[in-house]
């Protein structure tokens, strides 16, 4: 449960108003709300998003339990200088920025009785704005969280509480390790799809573009993302950034080699490099979230048959977390894969179904096999 009961965020677009959102939805605390565009205060507090509307950064933070910028990265540095005479001893300030270091650098300007600690939910939509919030942002998301070596334990123990009452997955990384990670999952490929898209709509046969298929679509299609707001992630993380690409030169000159060279081996041991670490790819980042309880269920090929299993987990009161149609198992005709956060939750989805008629496996944690011999 969340124990913060008077939070303040700043900045209410995509991300913070749907912190703003998910918060109000466990109606435990009360939300004052700052942006710099006075019709989305006013969208927010039309929408109970926010209970209260503050008129400047200092009225926002004032009695503030916990303060949460949810504004570009760039714009920490003066909003710390702001609110830091106001700010109460023992008030907590996190972010939800995608560049950790520079946000660790602005904090500085806070007061040494007030404790900041980098936060960045892996979220987020291509839309963005107030209008494209949504209370499940965070769900089953990854959440660093950045806190250095004067922050405290319990501090830090309290924000990651928090962070699981958003059904997100806190997960403990420096600032310096996180941009290291986001430059080379996140900033490196966004580059890199922004590129192919220049390369492509730069050719003078114009009708190349006619032929662009899904793969092409697929590989840039975060290349769609705000300018703007991608400048400045590509600007603060330009350190990392640099790195990656030094390698990139590094591999596209020796694939351009043995091209040219007609090393054929070496092109196919590339590219069979290139698939096996996709291959072996965690569909939905396993290694950092808590083991699930899943249950294997047997599923007809015909209209409304995932809505029937769905709908009887629905009705027993259980949160799917993760679902996944599998299309073949064993020869059997099929499967999906329902996974539970909780055992108790795994036996009240498999009490549910098993009262209905369905068949299924059980399998704790996802890298154990299935067990076959426990079918119901």
């Amino acid at each position: 449960m969340n124990d913060f009961r008077r939070i303040t965020i700043i900045g209410l677009g995509l991300m913070g108003g749907s912190l703003a959102m998910a918060l109000g939805e466990q109606g435990n605390c009360v939300i004052t709300g700052f942006d710099l565009s006075p019709e989305s205060m006013e969208k927010a507090y039309g929408r109970g998003l926010i209970q209260r509307k503050a008129i400047s950064l200092e009225e926002a933070v004032n009695e503030a339990e916990l303060v949460v910028l949810a504004t570009p990265v760039g714009s920490y540095p003066g909003i710390c200088r702001v609110i830091t005479s106001v700010l109460a001893p023992g008030t907590i300030v996190t972010d939800l920025g995608s560049v950790k270091r520079p946000a660790m650098e602005a904090a500085k300007a806070l007061p040494e009785n007030v404790y900041f600690i980098g936060g960045h939910p892996l979220a987020g939509s291509e839309k963005g704005g107030l209008e494209a919030a949504t209370a499940t942002l965070f769900e089953n998301a990854y959440y660093f969280l950045t806190p250095d070596e004067e922050s405290q334990e319990s501090t830090v123990n309290r924000l990651k509480t928090w962070v699981s009452t958003l059904g997100a997955f806190p997960v403990i990384v420096s600032a310096e390790g996180h941009d290291r990670i986001l430059a080379r999952t996140s900033h490196f490929p966004h580059v890199m799809a922004s590129l192919l898209a220049n390369i492509v709509g730069e050719e003078a046969d114009e009708t190349i573009a006619s032929f662009t298929g899904s793969g092409f679509r697929d590989t840039t299609r975060i290349a769609a993302g705000n300018p703007s707001l991608w400048e400045e992630i590509l600007h603060l993380n330009r350190r990392e950034l640099s790195l990656c690409l030094l390698q990139t030169e590094e591999k596209v000159r020796e694939v351009r080699l043995a091209l040219e060279q007609e090393q054929r081996q070496w092109i196919h041991e590339f590219l069979t490099k290139g698939k096996t670490f996709r291959d072996q790819l965690p569909k939905t980042g396993k290694d950092y979230l808590p083991e699930w309880y899943q249950l294997y269920v047997d599923i007809k090929d015909q209209p409304g048959a995932l809505a029937a299993i769905t709908t009887v987990v629905a009705e027993a009161g259980v949160n799917i977390r993760e679902i996944e149609i599998l299309h073949a198992r064993e020869g059997e005709q099929g499967a999906i894969r329902l996974a539970f956060l909780t055992a108790k939750e795994e036996q009240t989805a498999m009490k549910a179904l098993s009262g209905k008629g369905h068949s299924f496996a059980r399998s704790k944690g996802e890298n154990n096999h299935v067990d076959n011999n426990t079918r119901h």
